[in-house]
């Protein structure tokens, strides 16, 4: 093996998703937070909902609670209406991204703004450092038109958060998070260099994309997540007419992480109190 290829990221491990129920019945595709992968720090939970059946999607997410969290909603197709208990909200559309911040407490729900057709999208969970766990809340709204996307020759790449080739996703975050959505045909490869010491995934969510190159390459087929090893480089490569995955890199917090229901702390002495104080009406 050349020196190139042993500075390129390969396949640790690869997952498949499980099919869930969450909210009020909305039908889900689990990727982290399953019995098959609980987290890969610092990302806490990862839904993918893709349906064209409105019983699947219409009973959405009423009023709940959060705490030690941020949780980001990208739609890729369709809309979702978003409300808050403080004060932030507003309609999902396609290519638009939501990026809440819950910190100490906050009250949301996120309802569908469709009552038929085609409904596409993710919801992925980030622990917050220790320190920033009982942040005051926070809300953005990243409409599509503020999301750049960097073409490439046949590659296209939407940046949502983190650094692609000079361009830098709207997104504000605690610590370094890129997540990306990248689209390429079959034969075209995406390259990036990620900053060192975070972990990568891939998530696959159209046709088949091989990561790595040489004999240590790996294809993940639609509805795989990988689980990226060490390396400088990450290399992708569509293996059908059409491919697209999901990228995500994040500095992993190396903390305790300690899971109840909707929050997220480093402690269960922690979520008892975030449960005491909901159920107190103290927790925001």
């Amino acid at each position: 093996m050349t020196a190139s290829k042993q500075r390129v990221c390969g396949v640790k491990r690869t997952i498949e998703g499980m099919t869930v129920h969450d909210g009020a019945g909305v039908r889900l595709n689990r990727i982290i937070a399953s019995p098959q992968l609980n987290h890969v720090d610092p990302f806490v939970l990862l839904d993918e909902f893709r349906s064209d059946d409105p019983n699947d999607y219409i009973k959405g997410f009423p009023w709940h609670p959060h705490r030690g969290i941020e949780t980001v909603t990208y739609m890729v197709h369709g809309r979702f209406k978003h409300e808050d208990s403080r004060g932030g909200g507003g309609t999902l559309s396609s290519g638009d991204v939501q990026w809440m911040t819950a910190g100490k407490g906050i009250l949301h729900q996120e309802m569908p703004g469709q009552t038929d057709g085609s409904m596409w999208g993710y919801q992925l969970w980030l622990t917050l450092p220790k320190a920033d766990k009982m942040v005051e809340p926070r809300y953005q709204h990243l409409s599509s038109e503020d999301i750049p996307v960097v073409n490439e020759g046949d590659v296209e790449v939407r940046i949502i958060s983190g650094e692609f080739n000079g361009s830098i996703g709207p997104a504000q975050t605690w610590f370094p998070i890129s997540y990306f959505d990248v689209r390429l045909p079959d034969g075209a490869a995406f390259h990036h260099h990620p900053k060192p010491g975070m972990n990568f995934l891939v998530y696959v969510h159209t046709g088949s994309v091989v990561i790595g190159s040489g004999d240590g390459a790996s294809e993940i087929p639609m509805g795989g997540l990988a689980i990226l090893d060490d390396g400088i480089e990450v290399h992708a490569t569509g293996g059908s007419e059409k491919n697209g995955f999901l990228f995500l890199a994040g500095k992993p917090l190396n903390e305790p992480i300690a899971r109840g229901g909707p929050f997220v702390m480093n402690t269960p002495e922690e979520i008892e109190q975030a449960w005491k104080d909901f159920y107190d009406g103290n927790l925001f």
